[in-house]
């Protein structure tokens, strides 16, 4: 494999050559960008889903192999399965590799990491070991050359700024899981699943196991494989998308750089080749450094054809001294590779449930299509997953109706892919126009504040303060709103007005809820789970998201 990809790849041979495992990375690169291309294109050939008349048509499934829940997909998916076995639920989590390996590096606030102990999945002592470091503040910075307005960094706290060993967090989740009695199977490879269409909510997932295939059936199916998600792409008719981050970088050791402060976002470099490069650079344990190189784009079958992995780990390679020099004048030394593609949803695009299925994770892109901070999104809403779809299981509240109410997309996510857009270069814009618009922006959230501008960050503002960011960058930048008009189109402003109207209707329940009072609002749910439990799944999922946008994690 070195040797067919050195010609065109070099950087990326030598480094990935210098790895311990690196040939092995190296394929699971390749094949991860095989897959995003083809399912952007269209050309899957997986059939996910068989119908059956009802659970007496499902193939047969012997006691042992019938589950309250079936996770598919072993990485974030064992801290869900975790949290729903301490419920005592009968859970299952497989994955055609092995389950709970890490791929990429984690970074999370405090105060979101909390929500893990909070909800009693780990112990405070327990995710302090899994902690690489703290550190102080972080840096959002974008190149200003030729921008024609001054650079505007912003110094963080509370962003993104604890480290955590992924490998160290998922061993401990896989730990917990089977404590509580979790089933973990490894090297099943997901075929199809067999859904119910009738009588009680049913479904059986076919595999191929290391014997052959292999049958699970469950009341619930979760499906948490990540954007590649053949279940997700079945569930939409084809990419379910509409946003993604392509990522590549390493944990590399040498890096040169003061270890309390993490990169949230930097630019150093004008836009080239239609993209606007951007990284990331977390310190971790011993020197370590996990370094990220990314770029916003759309999904679909033209843009699949420049969102090469490849392509992107080789400009990480030659471009990392550009970033970060070596320290001392040395070298950098590259212990694994960090890669993937980070999905997310303009709006509330898509489905992310069917009958007896939740979408969770990437599969799902509940995250913001701003800060793509998936993992931060999911830890946000572990606990709320863990109490609704324990509520939706014992009040057999699982059709797709029911499901959609424990979906991860929050109200105010539904405006952000408008910012997502200016991320990326946009037809007539010059090299530095991204730049100059992030640090107008950036001047913006300087004067609104730390605290508005964490909260939005994390996926915590609410209308008045998107609407207050809005103002303060229209303030320093009039034309931006003939910008957005031009950059968005009439099709793009339609889309906007509508996700900002829901926004704002959302944000007015909220308010009702407020003034009812959270002991009133609870009594209210109690009621409702005795006269229609379907109502009081929708009043306890309406809670417990504007809670995530409160300080109530």
């Amino acid at each position: 494999m070195f040797e067919q990809l050195a010609g065109r790849y070099p950087s990326t041979v030598a480094a990935f050559s210098s790895m311990p495992g690196g040939e092995r990375a190296l394929h699971a690169v390749i094949e991860l960008e095989r897959r995003w291309i083809a399912l952007s294109k269209g050309n899957s050939r997986s059939k996910p889903f068989t119908f059956v008349k009802d659970e007496d048509s499902l193939p047969e499934c012997p006691p042992e192999a019938r589950y309250d829940v079936v996770i598919a997909g072993g990485g974030l998916g064992l801290v869900a399965g975790a949290a729903l076995a301490r419920r005592g639920l009968k859970v299952l989590v497989f994955d055609k590799q092995g389950v709970g390996e890490a791929h990429r590096e984690w970074n999370i606030s405090e105060r979101e990491l909390q929500s893990l102990v909070r909800h009693g999945i780990f112990t405070h002592e327990e995710l302090s070991r899994a902690v690489g470091t703290r550190y102080a503040r972080g840096l959002i910075s974008f190149d200003a050359t030729n921008t024609g307005v001054p650079a505007c960094p912003l110094q963080l706290q509370g962003v993104l700024d604890v480290a955590l060993d992924a490998q160290a967090v998922l061993d401990l989740a896989r730990a917990k899981f089977l404590q509580a009695g979790g089933t973990i199977l490894e090297g099943r490879a997901f075929r199809t699943l067999h859904i119910a269409q009738g009588g009680p909510v049913a479904s059986v997932f076919e595999v191929e196991g290391p014997q052959g295939i292999e049958l699970y059936q469950t009341r619930l199916a979760i499906d948490t494989m990540g954007s590649v998600s053949p279940i997700a792409v079945g569930l939409n008719g084809g990419l379910p998308f509409d946003g993604v981050c392509p990522t590549a970088g390493t944990v590399v050791e040498g890096l040169d750089g003061d270890p309390s402060v993490g990169d949230v976002l930097v630019s150093v470099a004008p836009a080239s080749e239609g993209r606007q490069l951007i990284w990331e650079g977390f310190p971790g344990r011993g020197g370590e450094t996990t370094v990220y190189l990314f770029y916003y784009d759309r999904t679909g079958a033209k843009e699949a054809e420049g969102q090469s992995l490849l392509w992107l780990f080789e400009r990480y390679f030659n471009l990392l001294p550009t970033y970060r020099k070596p320290m001392g004048g040395g070298q950098y030394r590259h212990l694994r590779p960090v890669f993937g593609y980070i999905p997310a949803r303009y709006g509330r695009s898509g489905r992310t449930a069917a009958r007896g299925l939740l979408c969770l994770g990437d599969a799902a892109a509940g995250q913001s299509p701003l800060t793509f901070c998936g993992f931060g999104s999911f830890v946000r809403h572990i606990g709320r997953f863990a109490a609704l779809i324990s509520f939706a299981l014992k009040h057999d509240l699982l059709e797709e109706s029911n499901l959609r109410e424990i979906s991860p997309h929050q109200a105010n996510l539904r405006v952000a892919w408008v910012f997502s857009r200016f991320m990326q270069p946009w037809p007539g814009s010059g090299p530095a126009a991204t730049n100059r618009l992030m640090n107008v922006f950036c001047r913006a959230l300087g004067d609104v504040g730390p605290k508005t501008t964490v909260r939005f960050l994390q996926d915590r503002y609410t209308l008045d303060e998107y609407l207050r960011i809005m103002l303060t960058t229209a303030r320093h930048y009039p034309g931006v709103f003939a910008l957005t008009s031009r950059v968005l189109g009439p099709l793009g402003l339609l889309k906007w007005a509508g996700d900002l109207s829901a926004f704002a209707v959302d944000d007015a329940a909220r308010w009702l809820h407020k003034l009812i009072g959270y002991k009133r609002w609870k009594r209210l749910e109690r009621l409702a789970e005795r006269a229609s439990p379907a109502i009081a799944l929708k009043l306890v999922a309406k809670r417990s998201g504007w809670g995530l946008m409160r300080d109530e994690m």
